[in-house]
Protein backbone atom coordinates (compact mmCIF):
# COMPACT_ATOMS: atom_id res chain seq x y z
CA UNK A 1 0.00 0.00 0.00
CA UNK A 2 1.23 3.49 -0.64
CA UNK A 3 1.96 6.00 2.03
CA UNK A 4 0.25 9.40 1.79
CA UNK A 5 3.20 10.54 -0.28
CA UNK A 6 2.63 7.73 -2.76
CA UNK A 7 5.57 5.44 -1.94
CA UNK A 8 5.03 1.73 -2.29
CA UNK A 9 5.70 0.06 1.04
CA UNK A 10 6.48 -3.54 1.92
CA UNK A 11 2.85 -4.41 2.63
CA UNK A 12 2.17 -6.74 -0.29
CA UNK A 13 0.59 -10.10 0.50
CA UNK A 14 3.16 -12.86 0.88
CA UNK A 15 3.13 -15.52 -1.80
CA UNK A 16 3.39 -19.11 -0.62
CA UNK A 17 4.35 -22.36 -2.23
CA UNK A 18 2.06 -25.38 -1.98
CA UNK A 19 3.54 -28.43 -0.29
CA UNK A 20 3.50 -31.79 -2.06
CA UNK A 21 0.71 -34.25 -1.43
CA UNK A 22 -3.02 -33.69 -1.06
CA UNK A 23 -4.46 -30.47 0.36
CA UNK A 24 -8.11 -29.74 1.17
CA UNK A 25 -9.78 -26.32 1.23
CA UNK A 26 -13.29 -25.01 1.54
CA UNK A 27 -12.86 -22.61 -1.38
CA UNK A 28 -10.30 -22.22 -4.16
CA UNK A 29 -10.16 -18.81 -5.85
CA UNK A 30 -8.45 -18.40 -9.23
CA UNK A 31 -7.22 -15.09 -10.63
CA UNK A 32 -6.03 -11.63 -9.79
CA UNK A 33 -9.21 -9.59 -10.27
CA UNK A 34 -10.24 -7.47 -7.30
CA UNK A 35 -13.45 -9.46 -6.80
CA UNK A 36 -11.42 -12.60 -6.10
CA UNK A 37 -9.29 -10.79 -3.53
CA UNK A 38 -12.43 -9.47 -1.81
CA UNK A 39 -14.00 -12.93 -1.77
CA UNK A 40 -10.82 -14.50 -0.41
CA UNK A 41 -10.47 -11.94 2.38
CA UNK A 42 -14.14 -12.18 3.40
CA UNK A 43 -14.22 -15.98 3.38
CA UNK A 44 -10.98 -16.29 5.33
CA UNK A 45 -12.28 -13.81 7.88
CA UNK A 46 -15.40 -15.96 8.27
CA UNK A 47 -13.22 -18.93 9.13
CA UNK A 48 -13.13 -20.93 5.89
CA UNK A 49 -10.01 -22.58 4.53
CA UNK A 50 -9.16 -20.52 1.43
CA UNK A 51 -6.58 -20.93 -1.32
CA UNK A 52 -6.14 -17.83 -3.47
CA UNK A 53 -4.25 -18.75 -6.64
CA UNK A 54 -3.33 -15.61 -8.58
CA UNK A 55 -2.25 -17.72 -11.61
CA UNK A 56 1.01 -15.82 -11.88
CA UNK A 57 2.96 -13.00 -10.23
CA UNK A 58 0.90 -10.03 -9.15
CA UNK A 59 2.23 -6.67 -8.00
CA UNK A 60 1.12 -3.06 -7.88
CA UNK A 61 4.40 -1.92 -9.47
CA UNK A 62 7.00 -3.06 -11.92
CA UNK A 63 10.55 -1.87 -12.44
CA UNK A 64 11.74 -0.25 -15.66
CA UNK A 65 15.38 0.85 -15.88
CA UNK A 66 15.44 1.64 -12.17
CA UNK A 67 12.06 3.44 -12.07
CA UNK A 68 8.90 2.07 -10.42
CA UNK A 69 5.83 2.08 -12.66
CA UNK A 70 2.23 1.19 -11.70
CA UNK A 71 0.75 -1.95 -13.24
CA UNK A 72 -2.72 -0.39 -13.54
CA UNK A 73 -4.27 3.01 -14.13
CA UNK A 74 -3.86 4.96 -10.82
CA UNK A 75 -7.20 6.81 -11.13
CA UNK A 76 -10.26 4.91 -9.89
CA UNK A 77 -13.90 5.63 -9.10
CA UNK A 78 -14.30 6.59 -5.41
CA UNK A 79 -15.08 3.21 -3.87
CA UNK A 80 -16.13 4.65 -0.52
CA UNK A 81 -18.87 6.65 -2.24
CA UNK A 82 -20.39 3.64 -4.06
CA UNK A 83 -22.91 1.82 -1.89
CA UNK A 84 -22.08 -1.60 -3.33
CA UNK A 85 -18.45 -1.41 -2.22
CA UNK A 86 -18.59 0.44 1.10
CA UNK A 87 -19.95 -2.49 3.16
CA UNK A 88 -17.43 -5.20 2.16
CA UNK A 89 -14.48 -2.80 2.32
CA UNK A 90 -15.48 -1.58 5.77
CA UNK A 91 -15.99 -5.16 6.97
CA UNK A 92 -12.40 -5.90 5.94
CA UNK A 93 -11.05 -2.73 7.52
CA UNK A 94 -10.01 -1.27 4.16
CA UNK A 95 -12.53 1.54 3.77
CA UNK A 96 -10.96 4.01 6.19
CA UNK A 97 -7.51 3.35 4.78
CA UNK A 98 -8.70 4.15 1.26
CA UNK A 99 -10.44 7.26 2.54
CA UNK A 100 -7.19 8.46 4.12
CA UNK A 101 -5.36 7.85 0.85
CA UNK A 102 -7.90 9.90 -1.08
CA UNK A 103 -7.87 12.71 1.49
CA UNK A 104 -4.07 12.82 1.46
CA UNK A 105 -3.81 13.34 -2.30
CA UNK A 106 -6.54 15.96 -2.63
CA UNK A 107 -6.57 18.01 -5.81
CA UNK A 108 -9.19 18.39 -8.52
CA UNK A 109 -10.15 16.49 -11.63
CA UNK A 110 -9.16 18.33 -14.80
CA UNK A 111 -10.49 18.32 -18.36
CA UNK A 112 -7.89 19.13 -21.03
CA UNK A 113 -7.94 19.77 -24.77
CA UNK A 114 -6.12 22.05 -27.16
CA UNK A 115 -8.76 24.70 -26.33
CA UNK A 116 -9.59 23.88 -22.71
CA UNK A 117 -7.86 23.56 -19.35
CA UNK A 118 -10.70 23.19 -16.88
CA UNK A 119 -10.09 22.14 -13.27
CA UNK A 120 -13.06 20.95 -11.22
CA UNK A 121 -12.24 21.46 -7.53
CA UNK A 122 -14.65 20.20 -4.91
CA UNK A 123 -15.09 23.67 -3.42
CA UNK A 124 -18.15 25.16 -5.21
CA UNK A 125 -16.85 28.75 -5.12
CA UNK A 126 -13.51 27.86 -6.71
CA UNK A 127 -15.25 25.62 -9.22
CA UNK A 128 -17.64 28.40 -10.24
CA UNK A 129 -14.70 30.72 -10.90
CA UNK A 130 -12.98 28.04 -13.01
CA UNK A 131 -16.09 27.34 -15.06
CA UNK A 132 -16.70 30.99 -15.86
CA UNK A 133 -13.06 31.57 -16.74
CA UNK A 134 -13.01 28.70 -19.26
CA UNK A 135 -16.59 28.49 -20.57
CA UNK A 136 -18.17 31.91 -20.26
CA UNK A 137 -21.25 32.87 -18.29
CA UNK A 138 -24.01 30.91 -20.05
CA UNK A 139 -22.16 27.62 -20.65
CA UNK A 140 -20.63 27.80 -17.16
CA UNK A 141 -24.05 28.07 -15.51
CA UNK A 142 -25.27 24.95 -17.34
CA UNK A 143 -22.07 23.03 -16.58
CA UNK A 144 -22.33 23.97 -12.90
CA UNK A 145 -25.88 22.62 -12.79
CA UNK A 146 -24.80 19.42 -14.53
CA UNK A 147 -21.91 18.90 -12.09
CA UNK A 148 -24.20 19.45 -9.11
CA UNK A 149 -26.49 16.72 -10.51
CA UNK A 150 -23.74 14.11 -10.94
CA UNK A 151 -24.37 12.43 -7.61
CA UNK A 152 -28.04 11.92 -8.45
CA UNK A 153 -27.33 10.24 -11.78
CA UNK A 154 -26.28 6.99 -10.12
CA UNK A 155 -28.94 6.84 -7.43
CA UNK A 156 -31.55 4.90 -9.48
CA UNK A 157 -29.28 1.83 -9.16
CA UNK A 158 -28.87 2.04 -5.37
CA UNK A 159 -31.91 -0.16 -4.72
CA UNK A 160 -30.87 -2.57 -7.47
CA UNK A 161 -27.51 -3.38 -5.91
CA UNK A 162 -28.87 -4.00 -2.39
CA UNK A 163 -29.70 -7.49 -3.61
CA UNK A 164 -28.71 -7.59 -7.25
CA UNK A 165 -31.00 -9.93 -9.23
CA UNK A 166 -29.60 -12.53 -11.64
CA UNK A 167 -27.96 -10.71 -14.52
CA UNK A 168 -28.02 -11.53 -17.38
CA UNK A 169 -31.43 -13.16 -17.26
CA UNK A 170 -32.07 -16.84 -17.97
CA UNK A 171 -35.33 -17.41 -19.78
CA UNK A 172 -38.61 -15.53 -20.13
CA UNK A 173 -39.58 -15.20 -16.46
CA UNK A 174 -36.20 -13.92 -15.30
CA UNK A 175 -36.22 -11.44 -18.18
CA UNK A 176 -39.64 -10.18 -17.07
CA UNK A 177 -38.39 -9.79 -13.51
CA UNK A 178 -35.29 -7.98 -14.70
CA UNK A 179 -37.33 -5.56 -16.80
CA UNK A 180 -39.27 -4.62 -13.67
CA UNK A 181 -36.16 -4.27 -11.53
CA UNK A 182 -33.69 -2.42 -13.73
CA UNK A 183 -34.06 1.35 -13.35
CA UNK A 184 -34.88 3.65 -16.23
CA UNK A 185 -31.61 5.38 -17.19
CA UNK A 186 -31.69 9.07 -16.26
CA UNK A 187 -31.12 11.68 -18.97
CA UNK A 188 -27.44 12.54 -19.27
CA UNK A 189 -26.12 16.09 -19.47
CA UNK A 190 -24.86 17.57 -22.71
CA UNK A 191 -21.95 19.94 -23.31
CA UNK A 192 -18.56 19.52 -21.67
CA UNK A 193 -19.88 17.47 -18.73
CA UNK A 194 -21.73 15.01 -20.97
CA UNK A 195 -18.68 14.66 -23.20
CA UNK A 196 -16.49 13.97 -20.19
CA UNK A 197 -18.87 11.29 -18.86
CA UNK A 198 -18.93 9.46 -22.19
CA UNK A 199 -15.13 9.61 -22.41
CA UNK A 200 -14.61 8.32 -18.85
CA UNK A 201 -17.03 5.37 -19.08
CA UNK A 202 -14.54 2.87 -20.60
CA UNK A 203 -12.02 3.65 -17.84
CA UNK A 204 -14.61 3.21 -15.08
CA UNK A 205 -16.42 0.02 -16.18
CA UNK A 206 -15.95 -3.14 -18.25
CA UNK A 207 -19.04 -2.70 -20.42
CA UNK A 208 -20.35 0.56 -21.86
CA UNK A 209 -23.03 1.78 -24.23
CA UNK A 210 -26.74 0.95 -24.29
CA UNK A 211 -26.07 -2.47 -22.73
CA UNK A 212 -24.74 -0.78 -19.59
CA UNK A 213 -26.12 2.75 -19.04
CA UNK A 214 -24.98 2.51 -15.41
CA UNK A 215 -21.37 2.77 -16.60
CA UNK A 216 -21.93 6.39 -17.60
CA UNK A 217 -24.56 7.50 -15.10
CA UNK A 218 -23.01 5.80 -12.06
CA UNK A 219 -19.37 4.81 -12.51
CA UNK A 220 -18.18 7.61 -14.79
CA UNK A 221 -20.18 10.22 -12.85
CA UNK A 222 -18.57 9.07 -9.58
CA UNK A 223 -15.11 9.15 -11.16
CA UNK A 224 -15.58 12.68 -12.52
CA UNK A 225 -17.05 13.89 -9.24
CA UNK A 226 -14.39 12.55 -6.88
CA UNK A 227 -11.57 10.42 -8.34
CA UNK A 228 -9.71 8.05 -6.04
CA UNK A 229 -5.97 8.12 -6.65
CA UNK A 230 -4.03 5.01 -5.69
CA UNK A 231 -0.43 4.88 -6.89
CA UNK A 232 -0.91 1.32 -8.12
CA UNK A 233 -4.62 1.59 -8.94
CA UNK A 234 -6.71 -1.59 -8.93
CA UNK A 235 -3.55 -3.71 -8.63
CA UNK A 236 -2.69 -1.97 -5.37
CA UNK A 237 -6.22 -2.48 -4.07
CA UNK A 238 -5.99 -6.18 -4.89
CA UNK A 239 -2.60 -6.38 -3.16
CA UNK A 240 -4.03 -4.83 -0.01
CA UNK A 241 -7.01 -7.19 0.00
CA UNK A 242 -4.85 -10.28 -0.50
CA UNK A 243 -2.80 -9.14 2.48
CA UNK A 244 -6.02 -8.99 4.51
CA UNK A 245 -6.85 -12.52 3.35
CA UNK A 246 -3.46 -13.83 4.48
CA UNK A 247 -3.82 -12.12 7.85
CA UNK A 248 -7.09 -14.03 8.31
CA UNK A 249 -5.50 -17.39 7.45
CA UNK A 250 -5.84 -17.74 3.67
CA UNK A 251 -3.02 -19.11 1.55
CA UNK A 252 -1.92 -17.22 -1.55
CA UNK A 253 0.14 -18.74 -4.33
CA UNK A 254 1.24 -17.50 -7.77
CA UNK A 255 1.97 -21.03 -8.98
CA UNK A 256 0.41 -22.37 -12.16
CA UNK A 257 -2.77 -24.41 -11.67
CA UNK A 258 -3.90 -27.09 -14.11
CA UNK A 259 -6.20 -30.05 -14.67
CA UNK A 260 -9.28 -28.53 -13.02
CA UNK A 261 -12.05 -31.09 -12.65
CA UNK A 262 -15.57 -30.55 -11.31
CA UNK A 263 -17.66 -33.26 -9.70
CA UNK A 264 -20.72 -33.55 -7.50
CA UNK A 265 -18.88 -32.79 -4.26
CA UNK A 266 -16.49 -30.05 -5.40
CA UNK A 267 -13.47 -29.37 -7.57
CA UNK A 268 -9.96 -30.78 -7.83
CA UNK A 269 -6.85 -29.50 -9.59
CA UNK A 270 -3.06 -29.64 -9.48
CA UNK A 271 -0.65 -26.98 -8.24
CA UNK A 272 2.95 -27.97 -8.86
CA UNK A 273 3.21 -31.50 -7.48
CA UNK A 274 0.29 -31.08 -5.08
CA UNK A 275 -3.27 -32.28 -5.61
CA UNK A 276 -5.85 -29.79 -4.34
CA UNK A 277 -9.45 -30.47 -3.38
CA UNK A 278 -12.05 -27.76 -2.60
CA UNK A 279 -15.78 -27.65 -1.94
CA UNK A 280 -16.21 -24.73 -4.34
CA UNK A 281 -14.26 -22.75 -6.93
CA UNK A 282 -14.47 -19.01 -7.57
CA UNK A 283 -13.11 -17.68 -10.85
CA UNK A 284 -11.74 -14.14 -10.72
CA UNK A 285 -9.96 -14.25 -14.07
CA UNK A 286 -10.63 -13.91 -17.78
CA UNK A 287 -12.04 -16.55 -20.09
CA UNK A 288 -8.65 -17.54 -21.48
CA UNK A 289 -7.41 -18.42 -17.98
CA UNK A 290 -10.54 -20.49 -17.31
CA UNK A 291 -10.00 -22.37 -20.59
CA UNK A 292 -6.38 -23.10 -19.65
CA UNK A 293 -7.43 -24.39 -16.23
CA UNK A 294 -10.06 -26.67 -17.80
CA UNK A 295 -7.86 -27.93 -20.66
CA UNK A 296 -8.24 -31.66 -21.30
CA UNK A 297 -11.38 -31.94 -19.22
CA UNK A 298 -14.71 -33.51 -20.03
CA UNK A 299 -18.07 -32.10 -21.06
CA UNK A 300 -18.60 -30.12 -17.84
CA UNK A 301 -15.19 -28.46 -18.04
CA UNK A 302 -15.64 -27.64 -21.74
CA UNK A 303 -19.01 -26.01 -21.05
CA UNK A 304 -17.49 -24.06 -18.19
CA UNK A 305 -14.78 -22.68 -20.49
CA UNK A 306 -17.44 -21.75 -23.04
CA UNK A 307 -19.51 -19.97 -20.39
CA UNK A 308 -16.56 -17.80 -19.33
CA UNK A 309 -15.53 -16.98 -22.91
CA UNK A 310 -17.18 -13.57 -23.23
CA UNK A 311 -16.16 -11.48 -26.26
CA UNK A 312 -13.65 -8.76 -25.40
CA UNK A 313 -13.70 -5.83 -27.80
CA UNK A 314 -11.23 -3.34 -26.31
CA UNK A 315 -8.79 -2.86 -23.46
CA UNK A 316 -6.96 -0.07 -21.67
CA UNK A 317 -3.29 0.32 -22.61
CA UNK A 318 -0.81 2.39 -20.58
CA UNK A 319 2.08 4.71 -21.35
CA UNK A 320 4.48 6.00 -18.68
CA UNK A 321 6.70 9.08 -18.78
CA UNK A 322 9.11 10.10 -16.05
CA UNK A 323 9.45 13.87 -16.51
CA UNK A 324 11.61 16.49 -14.78
CA UNK A 325 9.45 18.75 -12.65
CA UNK A 326 10.14 21.88 -14.70
CA UNK A 327 8.75 20.15 -17.79
CA UNK A 328 5.18 20.20 -16.49
CA UNK A 329 2.91 23.19 -15.84
CA UNK A 330 2.09 23.91 -12.22
CA UNK A 331 -1.60 23.92 -13.13
CA UNK A 332 -1.60 20.24 -14.12
CA UNK A 333 -3.78 18.32 -11.65
CA UNK A 334 -3.05 14.81 -10.39
CA UNK A 335 -5.98 13.39 -12.40
CA UNK A 336 -6.98 14.65 -15.83
CA UNK A 337 -9.06 13.67 -18.86
CA UNK A 338 -7.62 14.53 -22.28
CA UNK A 339 -10.15 15.08 -25.07
CA UNK A 340 -9.97 15.80 -28.77
CA UNK A 341 -7.24 13.49 -30.09
CA UNK A 342 -7.99 11.06 -32.98
CA UNK A 343 -6.73 8.15 -30.85
CA UNK A 344 -9.58 8.78 -28.43
CA UNK A 345 -9.87 10.10 -24.86
CA UNK A 346 -7.00 9.55 -22.44
CA UNK A 347 -6.85 9.55 -18.64
CA UNK A 348 -3.72 11.09 -17.15
CA UNK A 349 -2.38 10.66 -13.64
CA UNK A 350 0.52 12.81 -12.43
CA UNK A 351 2.25 11.58 -9.27
CA UNK A 352 5.75 11.89 -7.79
CA UNK A 353 8.14 9.53 -9.59
CA UNK A 354 9.80 6.79 -7.52
CA UNK A 355 12.99 4.87 -8.03
CA UNK A 356 13.37 1.20 -7.20
CA UNK A 357 16.47 2.09 -5.19
CA UNK A 358 17.40 5.52 -3.92
CA UNK A 359 15.48 8.77 -4.07
CA UNK A 360 14.12 10.59 -7.09
CA UNK A 361 15.09 14.22 -7.62
CA UNK A 362 11.67 15.84 -7.98
CA UNK A 363 10.62 14.06 -11.18
CA UNK A 364 6.96 13.42 -11.95
CA UNK A 365 5.46 10.22 -13.31
CA UNK A 366 2.76 10.62 -15.95
CA UNK A 367 0.72 7.47 -16.54
CA UNK A 368 -1.61 7.80 -19.51
CA UNK A 369 -4.36 5.27 -20.23
CA UNK A 370 -6.23 5.02 -23.50
CA UNK A 371 -8.54 2.43 -25.01
CA UNK A 372 -7.44 0.26 -27.95
CA UNK A 373 -9.18 -2.44 -29.99
CA UNK A 374 -7.92 -5.88 -29.02
CA UNK A 375 -7.94 -6.91 -32.69
CA UNK A 376 -5.40 -4.23 -33.59
CA UNK A 377 -3.37 -3.36 -30.51
CA UNK A 378 -0.67 -0.75 -31.18
CA UNK A 379 2.98 -1.61 -30.88
CA UNK A 380 4.94 0.03 -28.07
CA UNK A 381 6.44 2.60 -30.44
CA UNK A 382 3.05 3.38 -31.99
CA UNK A 383 1.49 3.87 -28.58
CA UNK A 384 4.24 6.20 -27.39
CA UNK A 385 4.06 8.22 -30.60
CA UNK A 386 0.27 8.65 -30.39
CA UNK A 387 0.38 9.69 -26.73
CA UNK A 388 3.23 12.16 -27.31
CA UNK A 389 1.25 13.70 -30.18
CA UNK A 390 -1.83 14.02 -27.96
CA UNK A 391 0.09 15.60 -25.08
CA UNK A 392 2.04 18.12 -27.15
CA UNK A 393 -0.77 20.74 -27.49
CA UNK A 394 -1.64 20.68 -23.76
CA UNK A 395 1.86 20.11 -22.31
CA UNK A 396 4.11 21.99 -24.73
CA UNK A 397 7.80 21.09 -24.63
CA UNK A 398 7.22 18.34 -22.05
CA UNK A 399 9.02 15.82 -24.29
CA UNK A 400 12.28 17.78 -23.87
CA UNK A 401 12.20 16.88 -20.17
CA UNK A 402 11.37 13.16 -20.43
CA UNK A 403 13.86 11.11 -18.40
CA UNK A 404 12.35 7.69 -19.06
CA UNK A 405 9.41 6.26 -21.00
CA UNK A 406 7.75 2.85 -21.12
CA UNK A 407 4.55 1.19 -22.33
CA UNK A 408 2.19 -1.54 -21.13
CA UNK A 409 0.20 -2.76 -24.10
CA UNK A 410 -0.91 -5.69 -21.91
CA UNK A 411 -0.82 -4.35 -18.33
CA UNK A 412 -0.35 -6.88 -15.55
CA UNK A 413 -3.67 -5.72 -14.04
CA UNK A 414 -5.73 -5.62 -17.22
CA UNK A 415 -8.91 -3.64 -17.82
CA UNK A 416 -10.89 -5.29 -20.61
CA UNK A 417 -14.08 -3.98 -22.23
CA UNK A 418 -16.70 -6.53 -23.27
CA UNK A 419 -18.43 -6.33 -26.62
CA UNK A 420 -21.90 -4.77 -26.03
CA UNK A 421 -24.98 -6.75 -26.95
CA UNK A 422 -26.50 -5.78 -30.30
CA UNK A 423 -29.99 -5.65 -28.77
CA UNK A 424 -28.85 -3.62 -25.75
CA UNK A 425 -29.44 -6.61 -23.42
CA UNK A 426 -27.31 -6.64 -20.24
CA UNK A 427 -24.44 -9.10 -20.57
CA UNK A 428 -21.82 -10.51 -18.25
CA UNK A 429 -21.27 -13.51 -15.99
CA UNK A 430 -23.68 -14.41 -13.23
CA UNK A 431 -22.05 -15.03 -9.83
CA UNK A 432 -23.39 -18.59 -9.94
CA UNK A 433 -22.40 -20.69 -12.95
CA UNK A 434 -24.95 -22.06 -15.40
CA UNK A 435 -22.83 -25.19 -15.69
CA UNK A 436 -22.30 -26.38 -12.11
CA UNK A 437 -23.48 -25.23 -8.68
CA UNK A 438 -19.98 -25.65 -7.21
CA UNK A 439 -18.54 -23.03 -9.59
CA UNK A 440 -18.87 -19.28 -8.95
CA UNK A 441 -17.62 -16.08 -10.55
CA UNK A 442 -16.22 -12.87 -9.04
CA UNK A 443 -14.33 -11.49 -12.02
CA UNK A 444 -14.52 -8.11 -13.74
CA UNK A 445 -17.14 -9.66 -16.05
CA UNK A 446 -19.70 -9.99 -13.21
CA UNK A 447 -21.96 -6.92 -13.42
CA UNK A 448 -19.43 -5.39 -15.86
CA UNK A 449 -21.30 -2.10 -16.23
CA UNK A 450 -20.53 -1.37 -12.57
CA UNK A 451 -16.72 -1.66 -12.87
CA UNK A 452 -14.96 -2.41 -9.57
CA UNK A 453 -18.27 -2.07 -7.76
CA UNK A 454 -19.62 -4.89 -9.93
CA UNK A 455 -16.64 -7.11 -9.10
CA UNK A 456 -17.27 -6.57 -5.39
CA UNK A 457 -21.01 -7.23 -5.84
CA UNK A 458 -20.06 -10.52 -7.51
CA UNK A 459 -17.66 -11.32 -4.68
CA UNK A 460 -20.41 -10.69 -2.13
CA UNK A 461 -22.75 -13.14 -3.90
CA UNK A 462 -19.97 -15.73 -4.30
CA UNK A 463 -19.15 -15.51 -0.59
CA UNK A 464 -22.76 -16.23 0.42
CA UNK A 465 -22.95 -19.26 -1.89
CA UNK A 466 -19.51 -20.54 -0.82
CA UNK A 467 -20.54 -20.46 2.83
CA UNK A 468 -23.57 -22.60 2.02
CA UNK A 469 -21.55 -25.05 -0.09
CA UNK A 470 -18.86 -25.47 2.55
CA UNK A 471 -21.32 -27.07 4.94
CA UNK A 472 -19.52 -25.41 7.84
CA UNK A 473 -20.90 -23.03 10.39
CA UNK A 474 -19.35 -19.60 10.25
CA UNK A 475 -16.56 -19.11 12.76
CA UNK A 476 -14.35 -16.13 13.45
CA UNK A 477 -10.86 -16.30 12.00
CA UNK A 478 -8.12 -16.47 14.58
Amino acid sequence: MTSPGGRIGAASAPMTGIARGKRVYDVAIFGKDVGGAVAGALLAKKGLRVLLATLGPMAATRESEGWLLPTAQPVLAPLRQLSGTAGPLDELGVGQELQRQAAATGGAFQILSDRLRLSLPGDPVRRRVELRRELGETAAAQAETDLDELERLGRPWDAFIVEAPPLPARGFFERRRLEKTLPVPPPLPEGVVGEALAALSPFAANLVGDSAPEATAREAAALLRSPLRLWGGAAQLGELLRKKAVESGAEVTPERCRNLRVDRKGVSFDVGEAEIRASAAIFACDGASVAELCAGGGRTERKLAEEADLPIARQVVLSHFVVRGEGLPLALEEAALLLGHPSGPMVISAVPARRARGEAAGEKLLTIGRVADTASLPSGDELLASVRAALEPVLPFFDRHVVHQAVDVAPLQSHALLRPDEDAEPIGLRPDSDVHDRVLFASDAVYPGFGLEGSILGARAAVEKSLALSGRKQVAAT
